[in-house]
């Protein structure tokens, strides 16, 4: 997947896989970046947790080595401006901590010979012994400059002037280029947009489909399916669950990128859900936190199926939908549902979920984990 290849091999024109009209051509991505030379497979998902759901799991975790996931995706048209851009040597971009985001701009600033400089959400410092872990660690060792910044950093207050102080320091906008969290703009929607189009769509008949459930954190994957999924005449619904942050905020951003497109006469299909369902009623505990039963209930799927689920994204939105399903409140109109596994096992890998995980371990009847010396 990461083979060494100069930029030219990869760089490739883009043609929209649909009618030009549905978005204006002047916001159409001119190159696509060949990252990714499969479809990810699909299965059925059988759990003791969902005896009466018939439940399909699209494998986006599978994209790369590196658990990158749905970022990945995005990332295609992205990188693929920031390589058309021969003065660009730097690229700043910000998350939480342990962000898949962060980590696959990193891999990839490398491969291409470009410094990354990531701005972190975190109350950890840079003495913590702990904060090399996981997606952090592989930041770190791909050579991307890290800048620890508050964990309730506000993005339009705190992060955005820092990222325009950063590249004035770095030579200004001619040398730098500024990916958004989570890749989630006019661009990046175009990864998710382009994968409903030539994925998706065969699937729908296939397998029966009338649902399609995916994770929320920065927004831009929902929006390029349900735009995609609007232009094609509304065959699923987009059923999308929040792991932070609230319906107005994804509302209001998703008006934002329509504006930004100039489709604004779309807005009053997000205010009466036409476009998607936002469910933001299972973010528990906040972002990158899950309760001791969410952490139980992903313990017990992820050991009856071998699907790795983190606590982050996927495993929030299994939990939610599972929530949904249990109380129904998610509407059962003999379709199946797609759910869309966007990646983020080092996710996992987060200390801070450490005591949790041995916590569940020890709800369990039979513990996974005994000291040698007093087995029995």
């Amino acid at each position: 997947m990461y083979r060494r290849l100069s930029p030219s091999s990869l760089l490739k024109s883009y043609t929209f896989p649909f009618d030009q009209q549905c978005i204006n051509s002047k916001f159409l991505p001119k190159y696509r970046l060949s990252l990714i030379n499969h479809e990810t497979s699909v299965e059925k998902f059988h759990s003791s947790l969902f005896p009466s759901s018939n439940i399909f799991i699209k494998r986006d975790d599978q994209l790369d080595s590196y658990s990158s996931g749905n970022k990945l995706r995005k990332l295609e048209f992205l990188f693929a401006d920031i390589l058309s851009r021969p003065k660009c040597e730097h690229i700043i971009t910000a998350g939480s901590l342990h962000s898949n985001h962060c980590k696959a701009v990193a891999i990839l600033a490398a491969r291409f010979q470009k410094q990354a400089h990531i701005l972190l959400r975190t109350d950890r410092n840079k003495e913590d012994e702990q904060i090399l872990q996981g997606n952090v660690l592989l930041n770190y060792l791909l050579g991307a400059k890290l800048y620890l910044i508050p964990k309730k950093a506000n993005i339009q207050r705190d992060i955005e002037p820092r990222i325009e102080v950063l590249e004035d320091q770095l030579g200004g906008k001619e040398k730098c280029y500024s990916i958004p969290i989570g890749g989630s703009d006019i661009t990046g929607i175009f990864g998710y947009l382009d994968c409903f189009l030539n994925e998706i769509i065969p699937l729908i008949d296939k397998f029966n489909l009338g649902h399609l459930v995916v994770p929320m954190s920065s927004g831009g994957t929902m929006e390029g399916l349900a735009l995609a999924n609007y232009f094609t005449g509304n065959r699923l619904r987009i059923h999308a669950f929040a792991v932070s942050d609230n319906e107005t905020y994804f509302k209001t951003h998703f008006k934002t990128i329509l504006h930004q497109l100039e489709l604004d006469h779309l807005t009053k299909l997000i205010d009466n859900n036409q476009l998607v369902n936002i469910y933001d009623s299972h973010v528990g505990l906040g972002y990158g936190r899950m309760t001791d039963e969410q952490i139980n209930f992903l313990h017990q799927i992820i050991g009856e199926t071998g699907i790795i689920f983190d606590p982050v994204y996927t495993g929030k939105c299994l939990w939610g939908l599972y929530e949904e399903l249990r109380h129904q409140r998610f509407a059962c109109d003999g379709k199946n549902i797609l759910f869309l596994h966007t990646g983020g096992l080092l996710g996992l890998m987060n200390p801070d979920y450490g005591k949790q995980w041995l916590t569940s371990s020890q709800t369990h009847s039979d513990s996974h984990i005994r000291d040698w010396m007093t087995f029995n």
